[in-house]
């Protein structure tokens, strides 16, 4: 894709509504007055998306990958194996897509994958919502929803700049394949520790098998971009969605910066 002054993930937010009225009009005025083509952008990208798609259906490349069970040890945080309980129905999740399928509008067919938080009280697990307050021992359960299957990873970073990968096990692993019956739980929980400022979890998809190193050298990018790892998008290449939530941790030490 020709570069444009406009980040592409502005773009690619513009692709799937995921802008206000005001926000995208002001984005297409910003292109207007900069001699940029958004519209011609727009159908680039989906047309990069679909040739993306033709090229790598996810049900065949499901078949050159096997998950990755095997535990591997936390550094920061305590790794609790619990029973994943039933989802709630009507789970809260935040999420933002990186990838458009269409250029101006959302297509019908199965959702985008979805990111939940869960965090466990003694009256069941709540859905955490972007922002939500945290703290240090808190534990969280991660669960996804995914009906267009592909492969994906779960990872989390916070404001002292750690990297933490949830699943699958092993940096050296590829992406697990997506299970694409309802909500998928992790089947273990994550206990909180004492880092500082935020805790950010991502869900990371592709419709083809990708490095998990890829995306966790992209994770450690961004966490070195404090503040920006607050709220900036991973920086990863073409072929990739992505969603996060962040937790604020306000009783935690000072954020590094």
């Amino acid at each position: 894709m020709k570069d444009t002054k406009t980040p592409r993930w502005m773009l690619e937010r513009l692709a799937l509504g995921e802008l206000d009225a005001a926000t995208a009009a002001d984005l297409r005025r910003r292109a207007i007055a900069a001699g940029e083509d958004l519209d011609a952008a727009l159908a680039e990208l989906a047309a990069s998306n679909a040739q993306l798609l033709a090229d790598h259906p996810p049900a065949r490349m499901a078949e050159a990958i096997r998950r990755r069970s095997e535990p591997a040890r936390l550094p920061r945080r305590s790794r609790l194996w619990i029973a994943a309980p039933v989802a709630l129905a009507g789970a809260l999740a935040l999420a933002l897509w990186l990838r458009p399928s269409e250029p101006t509008e959302r297509v019908k067919g199965p959702a985008p994958s979805r990111l939940v938080v869960y965090r466990h009280e003694r009256g069941g697990d709540r859905p955490l919502a972007e922002g939500a307050a945290a703290a240090e021992g808190d534990l969280l359960q991660l669960a996804y929803r995914e009906r267009r299957g592909g492969f994906g990873l779960l990872l989390s970073i916070d404001g002292g700049g750690t990297v933490t990968l949830h699943w699958p096990d092993k940096p050296s692993a590829g992406a697990a394949p997506l299970e694409t019956a309802g909500e998928t739980r992790l089947p273990s929980a994550y206990q909180l520790d004492d880092a500082p400022g935020f805790e950010r979890f991502f869900l990371v998809t592709a419709p083809r098998p990708f490095s998990v190193a890829t995306v966790v050298d992209a994770a450690r990018a961004l966490a070195a971009r404090r503040p920006e790892a607050r709220t900036a998008p991973l920086p990863l290449p073409a072929g990739f969605e992505q969603t996060s939530v962040t937790l604020d941790k306000p009783n935690a030490r000072k954020e590094l910066r």
